[in-house]
């Protein structure tokens, strides 16, 4: 009896584990991604530099993903990513071992719960409307630091309903007696209408003494043969110092006022094209502006900045490309900190990206 016994529990243990097998599935992918990069004005005394460095429009990662079918269209579902620069091999975000999303959740037919570190709802909006995909290099991509692009402690909902995009996340601020101090709240929604998609999105990030730092904006895209045009707006007010200590260059010894006294104001706009000229190469131009008010937290301190960059991408099988890039970046009035010389600079790239 006892050894019938056991070969029973062997054998409903054995059509467990393939059943939950045929149904589950965990994912290994990711992203190398380097790039030779020659940029001028790249010191306070002006000198040019060459590096090898990241990417110039993904960032190199590598992740687990994950699913389980639970029956009645309902899946668990899991991601841990890292972000890394091939060149050291160190990663980034800090050093965090999981850096770019960690979250596990629920999806079925009325969307998707996740919970834990991921992006937020202005960094998953506009990653659909910028031409450059939010750029990796902070000379293409400094518009969108407004996005604080990824919160830990999350609890976010999206859903798609036919041509309807929802998304909402929490931040939990994890302070005893306190629902916004460190905390983050945001939601996007985006339709789709043939060729023509638009958005908008609001959120708030707080700091410890629950100040904010808000952002808006909206964006569309319109899809014409083989081109993509884009268009977008972000608004910003920032009564915390976030966005200028992210925008100011880590060279420049910078003066501060008081960010509450005198928030940070941002109005950005871009515009953009992506064309694709064969099956195997792609074109993108994409042009942004800055009207900023109280840099640094300084009353009356105003400032601009212009971005014009261009990319080609060359595909040479569906998993590796070849391109180059060229951007060109000009500061003025209080912005001139965002940049370590002069108020230009210009950066040069040629890379390859492999995709796993």
């Amino acid at each position: 009896m006892k050894h019938k016994s056991h070969a029973v529990v062997l054998a409903l243990g054995a059509t467990f584990a393939g059943t939950a097998l045929a149904q589950s599935s965990v994912t290994l992918y990711g992203i190398v991604d380097q790039s030779v990069r020659y940029t001028t004005n790249a010191d306070a005394a002006n000198n040019s530099s060459v590096q090898l460095t990241n990417g110039a429009i993904t960032n190199s990662r590598f992740g687990f993903k994950g699913e389980e079918a639970l029956g009645n269209g309902l899946k668990a579902i899991f991601d841990l990513e890292s972000g890394f620069d091939p060149q050291t091999g160190y990663l980034n975000q800090g050093g965090r071992m999981f850096g770019r999303d960690a979250y596990v959740g629920l999806s079925g037919p009325l969307g998707t719960i996740k919970l834990g570190r991921q992006g937020t709802e202005a960094f998953n909006l506009y990653g659909d409307y910028d031409p450059l995909t939010v750029g990796n290099y902070t000379a293409n991509s400094w518009a969108f630091y407004m996005t604080d692009a990824r919160i830990d402690n999350a609890l976010s909902y999206d859903a798609t309903f036919e041509h309807l995009h929802l998304g909402a996340t929490y931040g939990f601020g994890q302070q005893p007696g306190s629902l916004s101090k460190n905390a983050y709240w945001g939601a996007r929604a985006s339709y789709d209408l043939g060729p023509l998609s638009f958005g908008a999105v609001y959120q708030e990030l707080h700091d410890l003494a629950n100040n904010a730092q808000r952002m808006w904006g909206l964006a569309a895209r319109y899809t014409t043969g083989p081109a993509k045009l884009f268009f977008g707006y972000m608004g910003g007010h920032d009564a915390t110092g976030i966005v200028d200590a992210s925008l100011n260059d880590p060279s420049r010894t910078v003066s501060t006022g008081s960010f509450v006294a005198n928030p940070r104001k941002d109005s950005t706009f871009f515009t953009g094209i992506t064309y694709q000229a064969t099956p195997a190469l792609s074109l993108t131009g994409a042009a942004y502006y800055d009207d900023i008010k109280n840099v640094n937290g300084i009353s009356g301190n105003s400032g601009k900045r212009y971005t014009g960059a261009l990319w080609a991408d060359y595909a040479l099988s569906r998993r590796t490309q070849l391109y180059a890039t060229l951007d060109y970046n000009k500061v003025d009035g209080g912005a001139y900190t965002e940049l370590p010389g002069k108020s230009n600079q210009t950066g040069v790239a040629v890379g390859i990206r492999h995709i796993f």
